[in-house]
């Protein structure tokens, strides 16, 4: 009987044990809470502490134990928060592409992508590194925190990012391939990714609602600065990358500048 490429994949990696059940059992022995902000652990109140080791510990089992194909396959998005996403947008693509980010992840063509964190999001592609269903299984740390000395310590291999608490209690929250993947905590979840490019930006609207929307919005008063949705507009059109409603369709550029137009006409 021939074997298909799937049926010699699934063989694999069940020999390899490369499942969740598999990170459960590498990292059972692994128990540590660190409280503070900044995620590389190398603030001077914790130089002496094992969580670092055990951190770097637990993403090796992630990595050994993943399905990588799966993890690539899946919609990554950074999102913005707030209405004023401008800052936001330059401050993340000024960014190093080897500084690990934290993304929510999507199963594509199933359900909306769309967050509470933000109302524009950055489509990314990259290696992932560490993945779970609840974000806080992972609670990833402030970058905002590091301090400088620790930013330039990382500047030529990029400032990653680890699971600032772990237990055996949120191990199984752990995302590792389809099958502990649940589509239900998309809005909840976390992928951090690693060497990384934008490929897009997503807007918290349905193609033609927003379109409409912008349409609609009152015209700026002589010397005002626009309202929050044309910011907003101007924002998502300044990187040159596609951009796509949260049903992960196209938006005309062309539409947008159109509809925007007419309030500067």
């Amino acid at each position: 009987m021939r074997i298909t490429e799937r049926q010699l994949r699934r063989i694999i990696r069940e020999l390899l044990f490369e499942d969740l059940a598999g990170f459960i059992a590498r990292t059972k022995d692994i128990d540590y809470m660190h409280t503070l902000d900044d995620p590389t652990f190398d603030d001077p109140y914790y130089k002496d502490s094992p969580y670092k080791t055990q951190a770097k510990v637990v993403k090796r089992a992630w990595a050994a134990e993943a399905d990588h194909e799966f993890m690539k396959s899946l919609i990554k998005v950074h999102w913005l928060s707030g209405w004023n996403v401008g800052w936001a947008l330059n401050d993340l693509l000024s960014l190093p592409r080897n500084n690990e980010i934290s993304t929510m992840g999507y199963l594509p063509g199933e359900g909306r992508v769309t967050s509470s964190w933000g109302k524009a999001g950055v489509i990314v592609q990259g290696r992932v590194t560490l993945a779970a269903n609840d974000m806080e299984a992972i609670t990833s740390g402030y970058f905002k925190e590091v301090p400088d000395e620790v930013i330039s310590k990382y500047k030529s291999s990029g400032i990653p990012r680890r699971a600032l608490t772990f237990n055996n209690l949120k191990s199984g929250e752990y995302i590792l391939d389809r099958a502990s993947f649940n589509p239900e905590m998309s809005r909840h979840n976390e992928f951090i990714v690693d060497n990384w490019k934008p490929v897009g930006v997503v807007i918290a609207y349905e193609r033609q609602e927003f379109l409409d929307a912008v349409r609609k919005a009152p015209r700026p008063k002589e010397g005002n600065p626009p309202g929050p949705l044309l910011e907003y507009t101007r924002a998502v059109l300044q990187p040159e990358l596609p951009i796509y409603d949260e049903d992960m369709k196209l938006v005309d550029r062309e539409e947008i500048e159109s509809a925007l137009q007419e309030k500067s006409g």
